[in-house]
C-alpha cells in the first residue's frame, strides 16, 4: 500500500499542476518524479492529451474506459454550468481519478500480488433518489425523471428538476410573526440528492442522510438539522448566521463551504473555505480552511487535512487514505445498499488507501481491494462476505 499512497500524493501534485494551483516546492517534487521513469512522463502526457480532447487514451484498460465514459461527461457539464472555481475543482477531481485508477494495473504488477476473485452477482450502484416530506405531512418521491412544481403556504415555491429540489420566494423579515413551516428531505440507502434552500444555500446529501429545514427563513438565524453526511455551500448573509445542528453539535457560519459526516455519534466537520464555529455545551472550536474537527468522547479534536478529498463523494468518487476496512465498507454498503459480513473480525481493522469510482460496478471496486492481497470477497445477492488472508 506504500506504492498506492505515493501514487495518491503524486496524483494531487499532477492535479495542482494542471489546474495552476501548485507551489514551487511541489513543482520540484513533481519534476523529480517525472524524471525518475519514462513511464511517469508518458502517463503525464496521456493525461494532458485526454483532458484536451476527451479521447479514451486508455481503451485497453477497463477502468480507464469506465472512467472516461462515465466521469468525463460529468466533468464537461460542470465546466459549462459552474463558475471558474468549480471548473478548476472539477478538473482537479478528474485528474486524480484518472491518474490513480488508470495506473492501478501496473501498480499492482509492481507489487506482484495475486488476486483471489469472489463470486460476483449484479448489484446496482446508488442513484439520484429521495423523498420530500412537506409541512402538512405529505410525502413526495423524487427521481431524475420526475419534474414537479409545488407551493407551500406563504408563497414559497418548490421546484424539482435536474436532480435537485429548489425553493424560491423571499425569506420573511426578522420579527415578522409568521409560523415557521418545515420540510424534510430524506435520502435512502443507495441514493443521493441535492437542494437549494430559499436563501440560495446549496446542499448535497449523501446516501442514508436527511435534512430538516424551514421553507423560508424567519427571524435572525437560518437553522437546519441534519443526519448522515451533507455538504453545504452557504449563501452569505451577515445579518443571519447559518446554523447546522447535528448530534447536539451546533455549526455556525456566515457564508462558507463545508462537509459534515455524522453517521455515528461522532461528528466530523471539514472546512473547504470560509470559517465555521462548532459548539457543544461548554466546548467550542473555530475552523479555518483545510481543517477538520472531530467531536468524539466529549471533546473536539482538530487536524489539518486536504479538504477537497473529503468532498469527492459528491463528485462521484470514493476516497480513503489509511482508513480501516470497516469504515470503507460502511460507506460502500450505504451507496450500493448491501449488507456486509466478516468471517474474521480482524479484517475490519486492516488499513487501505485508494480512490475509486462510485458509479463503477461493485465487483470492480472490490477487486481493487483484493489486489492488495489482504482480503477477498464473495458477493451473494445483496450481501458481501469478507475474508481476511
Amino acid at each position: 500500500m506504500d506504492l498506492l499512497k505515493k501514487r495518491l500524493d503524486i496524483a494531487r501534485l499532477v492535479a495542482e499542476e494542471l489546474t495552476g494551483t501548485i507551489d514551487e516546492k511541489n513543482r520540484i517534487v513533481l519534476s523529480r518524479w517525472l524524471d525518475e521513469d519514462e513511464r511517469h512522463r508518458k502517463e503525464y502526457t496521456n493525461i494532458l492529451e485526454s483532458l484536451k480532447t476527451g479521447n479514451e487514451v486508455w481503451k485497453d484498460q477497463e477502468r480507464g474506459r469506465q472512467l472516461m465514459e462515465s466521469r468525463w461527461g460529468t466533468v464537461k457539464s460542470h465546466t459549462v454550468r459552474k463558475t471558474d472555481r468549480w471548473i478548476t475543482w472539477s478538473k482537479y477531481v478528474a485528474v486524480i481519478v484518472l491518474f490513480v485508477s488508470i495506473g492501478i494495473s501496473w501498480l499492482v504488477n509492481e507489487e506482484k500480488q495475486e488476486v483471489e476473485n469472489g463470486t460476483v452477482a449484479q448489484i446496482e450502484h446508488g442513484s439520484m433518489k429521495a423523498q420530500l416530506v412537506l409541512a402538512n405531512g405529505k410525502k413526495v418521491d423524487l427521481r431524475p425523471e420526475i419534474s414537479l412544481q409545488l407551493e407551500e403556504e406563504g408563497g414559497t415555491r418548490i421546484l424539482t428538476s435536474d436532480n435537485r429540489v429548489k425553493y424560491s420566494g423571499k425569506d420573511s423579515l426578522a420579527g415578522q410573526s409568521t409560523e415557521v413551516k418545515y420540510n424534510t428531505l430524506i435520502v435512502p440507502r443507495g441514493g443521493e440528492f441535492s437542494l437549494e434552500l430559499a436563501d440560495g444555500t446549496r446542499v448535497w446529501l449523501n446516501a442514508e442522510s436527511r435534512l430538516r429545514y424551514p421553507v423560508a427563513f424567519t427571524g435572525k438565524e437560518r437553522k437546519v438539522e441534519m443526519e448522515g453526511e451533507v455538504y453545504f455551500e452557504v449563501a452569505k448573509n451577515k445579518e443571519k448566521p447559518f446554523i447546522v445542528t447535528v448530534n447536539g453539535v451546533d455549526i455556525r457560519v456566515l457564508g462558507t463551504s463545508f462537509n459534515v459526516s455524522a453517521y455515528q455519534e461522532d461528528v466530523v466537520t471539514t472546512l473547504v473555505e470560509g470559517k465555521v464555529q462548532l459548539k457543544k455545551g461548554n466546548e467550542q472550536v473555530i475552523l479555518s480552511p483545510n481543517q477538520q474537527a472531530i467531536w468524539s468522547d466529549d471533546e473536539f479534536r482538530v487536524k489539518q487535512v486536504d479538504a477537497r478529498n473529503f468532498v469527492l463523494w459528491k463528485e462521484g468518487v470514493f476516497y480513503f487514505e489509511d482508513v480501516d476496512l470497516e469504515t470503507i465498507l460502511d460507506d460502500m454498503s450505504r451507496w450500493y445498499n448491501v449488507t456486509v459480513f466478516y468471517e474474521q473480525s480482524s479484517a475490519k481493522d486492516i488499513l487501505f488507501s485508494g480512490i475509486m469510482e462510485r458509479y463503477a460496478d461493485i465487483s470492480k471496486t472490490l477487486e481493487m481491494l483484493e489486489k492488495t492481497g489482504k482480503v477477498s470477497f464473495i458477493i451473494d445477492e445483496q450481501k458481501i462476505i469478507v475474508r481476511a488472508k
